[in-house]
């Protein structure tokens, strides 16, 4: 019988690789089924055509896709992932898998769906302190893709390691004073698709970003 996307989800987050230095967090070779990984992929939004990348995403706040109410109205695979990291068994379970030093379920569901391409790069930097968690879905199969991964920095912040992007896998770490990463500089050919899945505090003022509660 095949499993659901709640089932398939659930099991596989139990299947990660944690690494603590030079922080903690953890590495999923697969979050979801193969066939959701291509709805994403097909969702019909266009990449923003930007001039100039400052290194920080907020440069471009105008041009973001988040997986908020009316999106999630427009496409099933939205809806359906918005349910998924919604329910509480998913919630307790990356509370648990983290260490339960953070209560996500008093948080709010943030998920950003990116389209990077060009000279796309992000400064070392450390995840704001309302970001409760982050977690890094790769989607892209661009040939050369690999080298499009997420670094990791020392407290220093020199480098330390490349996560290898690949199409499915996941990235997971909580904000904290040295959870410092980036992606580095470099020439992007083809579209750096990704999600980004944040629990944020319950304060969170930008609305328009959240997920509805489905």
């Amino acid at each position: 019988m095949q499993k659901t996307l709640l089932e398939s989800v659930d099991e596989n987050l139990k299947k990660s690789r944690y690494t603590s230095i030079p922080f903690s967090h953890w590495i999923y070779e697969r979050v979801f089924p193969d066939d959701i990984i291509d709805e994403l992929l097909k969702l019909p939004f266009q990449a923003p055509k930007i001039d100039h990348y400052t290194g920080k995403r907020e440069s471009n706040n105008q041009t973001r896709i988040f997986f908020n109410k009316e999106n999630s109205e427009k496409f099933k695979v939205i809806k359906s992932i918005v349910e998924v990291f919604n329910n509480y068994k998913i919630i307790k379970s990356l509370e648990n898998i983290c260490g339960g030093g953070r209560s996500l379920t008093k948080g709010k569901l943030r998920i950003e769906y990116t389209m990077d391409t060009g000279d796309f790069w992000l400064e070392p930097h450390l995840d704001i302190k309302e970001k409760l968690l982050t977690f890094l879905v790769y989607l892209s199969k661009d040939t050369g893709s690999n080298e499009w991964g997420t670094t990791i920095y020392n407290s220093d912040k020199t480098f330390h390691s490349k996560v290898t992007y690949k199409s499915n896998l996941g990235l997971m770490f909580n904000a904290g004073t040295n959870s410092w990463h980036g992606v580095s500089k470099q020439n992007i050919e083809g579209v750096r698709k990704n999600l980004i899945i944040n629990y944020v505090v319950d304060e969170w003022k930008s609305i328009h970003e959240l997920a509805p509660v489905i």
